[in-house]
């Protein structure tokens, strides 16, 4: 029964940008709650420096936009996400909340995620830095953002068998509370239950397999009422404080079934996304993001990208794999499904012909080199991202043992003069430990000369810069990476190559871009 919390960071003067972000960081990143900081995951920044990374982003965005808030800036958002007790485990509560964030910031924002283990309850607090990772707008958290946040988290859990808050109310900081386990909300989740996988026919079939799960079903004129196992008083199929949450109405529910005879409900959505691969869940590795913003074919600009072989690709639409029917479990007992999932390889075997032939990749040689192009291209960038990473570490560490020597250099300095005298260190000891773990630290990167804060900081900020370049570039190659492969594996399938490869498409996994 997952409950989301979002909460505006706004600026402290007293402390200024910095310390207020490193005050909820801190918070958030506590060993003791996070397994020794093994359930930190970040986004777009590394979690070590993630704080310093925030306010050099919220700097260059002052500078280059000329707007500053003062004490109404807001300088990070925090999400909160809270799992029933012992419903999740704790590698699912981490990944969900990396979905979370993934899918409220659009993959535009920089985020980390900390699941805490510190409660009865799993949980994860979610810190979204407020300006993008291309530094020229920030993130809105409009009036009722938390329905809308409530309403991803609560797709989230049901894509996950988890249970969500029935009829959620909210209170000062928006958040979601749990209620206590009804009679009311355990009918409602029997509901559920019989419409998902009883695929009843009409409401009367419904109602005949309510009463199989041990329901009393009443009918008085035109009013139905039913009597859940264990309740002492009959429900009416009807909206309301003495009904049931809307949509469990009478009309709602024969609307609900009727769709499901032509396989739009959404009780059949994660067997469709296990079948063409659209909207996919985060995996582990946490490499991609999703598209930044969702527009119509008639105003989004043509995308483009450049391969060897001078082939330059060009599509307005994504290219979705094709369903294989044939080992489908779905299709086998559903005729509904069937017929969908029949149409829906006619349109996407369209719009894979479309792209060939306006891209000239007619030969299945020169695609296949495409898309192992775009895909070297992909990996490249994401090198390029690694080893901005290493050396961000690397300034971090130094800048940080550097600050460290120059403020105890003078009781260092004393010490040795002393001859390293014992009861001077005795004395002195913290301030000395210190210097010495920064000058073994010195001595291992065999410097010649230690850089000064100034030159430490530029090169931090050429660095940032250098990872958010090829962020953007690298998520704009992913798209394409993916339509390249969908499209190269929809003519296998069309030609029937490699039959056995065709079965690993019904597995819920895009083509392979780790």
């Amino acid at each position: 029964m997952a409950t989301t919390t979002i909460i505006p960071v706004h600026l402290t003067v007293e402390l200024g940008a910095a310390q207020t972000i490193k005050q909820t960081m801190d918070y958030v990143m506590n060993p003791d709650k996070t397994d020794g900081g093994l359930l930190i995951t970040g986004f777009a920044c590394d979690p070590d420096v993630a704080a310093e990374e925030f306010v050099i982003a919220r700097d260059e965005y002052q500078s280059s936009t000329k707007r500053e808030k003062g004490k109404r800036e807001i300088l990070v958002y925090h999400v909160r996400q809270s799992f029933l007790p012992g419903e999740i485990d704790i590698e699912t509560t981490r990944k969900l909340g990396y979905e979370l964030a993934m899918e409220l910031t659009r993959g535009e924002y920089s985020f980390i995620v900390c699941t805490h283990t510190n409660r009865p309850h799993l949980h994860n607090h979610i810190i979204i830095n407020a300006v993008n990772i291309d530094c020229d707008k920030k993130f809105r958290n409009e009036l009722h953002s938390y329905k809308r946040i409530r309403k991803v988290a609560d797709r989230i859990s049901i894509e996950n068998d988890l249970s969500i808050v029935v009829n959620p109310g909210h209170s000062k900081g928006t958040r979601n509370r749990y209620g206590a386990t009804t009679k009311r909300s355990g009918f409602v989740k029997l509901i559920d239950e019989v419409l998902a996988t009883g695929q009843p026919k009409n409401l009367d079939d419904f109602l005949k397999q309510l009463e199989k799960k041990g329901c009393k079903v009443k009918r008085r004129g035109k009013t139905i009422s039913v009597q859940p196992p264990g309740a002492e008083r009959f429900f009416r199929f009807k909206s309301g404080k003495k009904g049931l949450p809307d949509g469990y109405d009478e009309e709602s529910l024969r609307k609900k079934i009727a769709d499901m005879q032509t396989v739009e409900h959404d009780n059949l959505r994660d067997d469709i996304a296990a079948d063409i691969h659209d909207d996919e869940p985060i995996k582990d590795n946490f490499s991609f993001v999703e598209d930044k913003k969702s527009t119509s074919a008639s105003d989004a600009p043509p995308r483009e990208f450049t391969i060897e072989h001078n082939i330059k690709i060009t599509h307005d639409k994504k290219i979705n794999l094709l369903i294989d029917i044939d080992n489908s479990i779905k299709a086998q007992t559903s005729l509904g499904y069937e017929r969908w999932a029949k149409g829906f390889n006619l349109q996407q075997a369209a719009e894979t012909l479309l792209f060939l032939q306006t891209n000239n990749l007619t030969d299945m040689e020169v695609l296949t080199q495409a898309a192992a192009q775009a895909k070297n291209e992909y990996d490249a960038l994401q090198k390029r991202i690694d080893n901005a990473d290493t050396r961000i570490k690397e300034v971090n560490t130094l800048q940080r043992h550097i600050g460290a020597y120059n403020k105890n250099r003078d009781v260092y300095s004393q010490y040795l003069r002393s001859k390293r005298n014992p009861k001077f260190r005795q004395e002195n000891e913290k301030a000395i430990a210190t210097a010495e773990e920064a000058k073994a630290y010195f001595d291992s990167l065999g410097l010649d000369k230690l850089p000064s804060i100034k030159e430490l900081q530029a090169e931090y900020s050429a660095l940032f810069q250098e990872k958010n370049s090829c962020y953007k570039a690298r998520n704009e190659m992913r798209r394409q990476v993916l339509d390249l492969q969908s499209a190269q594996k929809n003519v296998e399938m069309l030609l029937g190559i490699d039959g056995e490869h065709d079965k690993e498409r019904t597995k819920k996994s895009r083509p392979d871009l780790s």
